[in-house]
Order: C-alpha cells, then sequence, then structure tokens
C-alpha cells in the first residue's frame, strides 16, 4: 500500500497481483475510494510500441470496456476516465508524456476542477506504480502478445484505404492537369478565331468568368496541386503504418503462461 497527496486529502494505494491480461487493480481508500485499472498497451502514436500503460477509473480497461464498479468517487460522487502514459516520454518531460481523456462523472457532467486535479494525481501516481515493477518487461510483452492481432486487423484496413486514397487522388492530380492544358489550348485556339475575325460571342468565351476556359485553366491546376498534396500527407502517413505493421510481425514469443497460444498473424 502507499499513500498519494492529492487536492482533495491523502489516498492510499493498494495494488492486487497482474491478472491474466497483465492488469492491475489499485483499491483507494480515504479521499477517494473506489478502483483505478492498470494494464500494460501500445502507444496511440507508434503502435508497435508497448511502452504505454491504459490507467483507466474503475475495475476495468475504460478503452475496451464500459465503466465499471466499483469507479473511485469522491465525496459519494462517482467518475470515469481514461488516461495513457507513454513511457518512452520520461516523467519530467511535462505533460508530453500523458494523455489525459475527459473526466466526468456518471451523469456524464465534466469533473470539477479540484475532482479532476485530485483524479488525475491518483491516476499518475498508480501509473507510476504500476511502471516501476519489476515484471513490467513480461506484464508489455503480454501486452504485445494480446494486441498485436486486433492491431494488426485494423493496420490492414488503414493501409489498404489509405492506398487506395493514394491511387484515386494521383489519378485526379493527372487528370485534372491534363484538363488544365486541354483548356489553355482551346483558349489560345479561340483567341486566333478571335483576331481573325472578332465577334461578341468569341470575346465572352475568351472572357475570365465562372465555367470559362481561363478560369478553368487557372483554377484546374490549384485542383491538381490540392489531389498531389492529399496524395503526398496520405503516403506519409502509409508509409508510418507500413513501419508499425512490420514492427508488430516481430513480436516475439509470448510470456511462459501463454507459450501454448497460437502466433498472432499480422
Amino acid at each position: 500500500m502507499f499513500s498519494i497527496d492529492t487536492a482533495s486529502g491523502t489516498v492510499r494505494a493498494a495494488a492486487t497481483e497482474p491478472d491474466p491480461s497483465g492488469a492491475v487493480r489499485y483499491a483507494l481508500t480515504g479521499a477517494v475510494t473506489g478502483t483505478v485499472h492498470v494494464v500494460a498497451s501500445h502507444d496511440p502514436r507508434q503502435w508497435d510500441d508497448f511502452r504505454a500503460l491504459r490507467i483507466s477509473l474503475g475495475s476495468e480497461n475504460g478503452i475496451h470496456a464500459l465503466p465499471s464498479e466499483p469507479l473511485p468517487r469522491i465525496r459519494g460522487r462517482a467518475y470515469t476516465g481514461v488516461m495513457t502514459r507513454r513511457l518512452a516520454v520520461p516523467a519530467d518531460a511535462g505533460d508530453g508524456c500523458f494523455i489525459n481523456g475527459r473526466l466526468a462523472d456518471s451523469a456524464e457532467r465534466d469533473a470539477p476542477p479540484q475532482a479532476s486535479t485530485t483524479l488525475h494525481t491518483v491516476m499518475r501516481s498508480c501509473g507510476e506504480h504500476y511502471a516501476a515493477r519489476r515484471d513490467l518487461p513480461k506484464l508489455q510483452r503480454l501486452a504485445r502478445w494480446r494486441e498485436t492481432p486486433k492491431l494488426c486487423a485494423w493496420l490492414e484496413s488503414m493501409i489498404t484505404t489509405d492506398q487506395a486514397h493514394i491511387s484515386r487522388a494521383e489519378r485526379e492530380a493527372q487528370q485534372h492537369r491534363r484538363a488544365a492544358r486541354m483548356c489553355i489550348k482551346g483558349w489560345w485556339f479561340l483567341a486566333r478565331l478571335f483576331t481573325e475575325q472578332p465577334s461578341p460571342l468569341l470575346a465572352y468565351l475568351l472572357g475570365n468568368h465562372p465555367d470559362s476556359l481561363a478560369h478553368r485553366a487557372h483554377c484546374l491546376p490549384l485542383w491538381a496541386d490540392i489531389s498531389a498534396q492529399s496524395a503526398i500527407d496520405t503516403r506519409r502517413r502509409l508509409d508510418h503504418l507500413l513501419t508499425e505493421r512490420e514492427g508488430l510481425r516481430h513480436c516475439g514469443r509470448p510470456p511462459s503462461h501463454t507459450a501454448s497460444c497460437a502466433p498472432p498473424a499480422c
């Protein structure tokens, strides 16, 4: 058991042993009563990096399940919320090592400032206690083994979507540029006709107004640039997704008590 000084008073936390998923539940007494759930997980910004912790108010992982009793209570008011501790970022780096989710009560009202400060302090302290466990590497390997199949399935879907978007955007950029060249050629053809035989109709067709050749010749290259930039941005994200997928494919062997399980496929 360890004590936590908070804005609402002293909180005492008692940790259980890890369950089969690697999660540890912290029973809270004192200024806050209830449970905090902590489990190793992937970094939300780098899916093949499992140096992260999901810290949830309640007895279950708030990412995968609805809030579960016993929820932490301050003066009888129950709260829910999830925080991510990014272990790849040093603890003294400020808020960059934490990704804070919304804290709300059971009526979906935002937690008051003091309660929010108290709960964040409790969640961070439980996270740091979990991160200091001697068996943390084993718990991280278990998290990798447990989460890899689902992460790979999500990545495959996103990779397929991004590849289709890149092909479509690059095709649109080429079509816009080709159409712009045709508009320019058409405009110069009409300009030569106007030079030989001026007319109000040719003057109108050569003018710069919506849907005119001049207007389209100006706008189509801009649309082409937008499509091309979209393809570049998506390709950058796709490269990151491919890197994550490759990292997950080298997930290694599971912890000893899951050694009989079939290896996850990516």
